[in-house]
């Protein structure tokens, strides 16, 4: 079997951390995301719709999802999909497809052997590439992205989005540079938009529209 349930969620059985996880170490080191559920905890804030783009196998999207009446987690390889769709609460939504800044198919390919999280989007292949605007939702409060350096070709594609919602969690650890972009850039191009920082804690930033405030 392909997949193998450890610790409460379906994950990829070949991936290089698995043992580690069989110990019980999380999945994931997000401090970001623990004080931000703190910052909401404490506003008392709920959302409507929430994306989760770059969902892996559900974690972060089950997280907040306590706090969302609706969140839309987007995965393109199909073993973390496969998860995805055994792992997710009731009010989670997973979309089998990539997210860039346009409409085309691609391929993944693997950077590290047995490193199931770290793959890279090349062109031409069968994986569907869609927008975040083509998917018209509305009342989107929460988007966030960690793409494995995509992250800039998924605001390309999220304008309309980005105008209504109200926070931006975005992985940034420089690996940006292999599709041209920067932690700068990105920071840049989000700061243009009226979002600041409101959260910072390595690799992880967590964005606050002004305007929506």
């Amino acid at each position: 079997m392909n997949i193998e349930y450890v610790n409460g969620y379906w994950v990829p059985a070949n991936d290089i951390h698995i043992e580690k996880w069989k110990t019980g170490q999380p999945f994931t080191q997000n401090k970001a995301l623990e004080k931000f559920v703190e910052y909401l905890d404490r506003k008392d804030l709920k959302f409507n719709n929430v994306l989760d783009i770059g969902a892996w196998c559900g974690t972060w999207s089950n997280t907040i999802s306590k706090y969302a009446n609706l969140v839309h987690a987007f995965e393109p390889d199909q073993l973390h999909y496969e998860c995805l769709m055994k792992n997710i609460e009731d009010n989670v939504i997973a979309h089998h497809c990539a997210v860039g800044s346009t409409k085309s198919k691609v391929s993944l390919t693997a950077e590290q052997k047995n490193f199931t999280q770290g793959k890279r989007i090349i062109p031409d292949g069968e994986i569907l590439m869609t927008t975040v605007d083509s998917f018209a939702i509305t009342n989107i409060d929460l988007i966030k992205i960690d793409v494995e350096g995509y992250e800039m070709e998924v605001l390309k594609g999220a304008n309309e989005a980005l105008a209504q919602c109200t926070y931006v969690m975005i992985e940034l650890n420089n690996n940006s540079k292999k599709y041209g972009s920067s932690n700068g850039q990105i920071t840049k191009y989000l700061t243009q938009k009226g979002f600041s920082v409101l959260i910072k804690t390595w690799p992880d930033v967590v964005f606050v529209n002004n305007y929506s405030l």
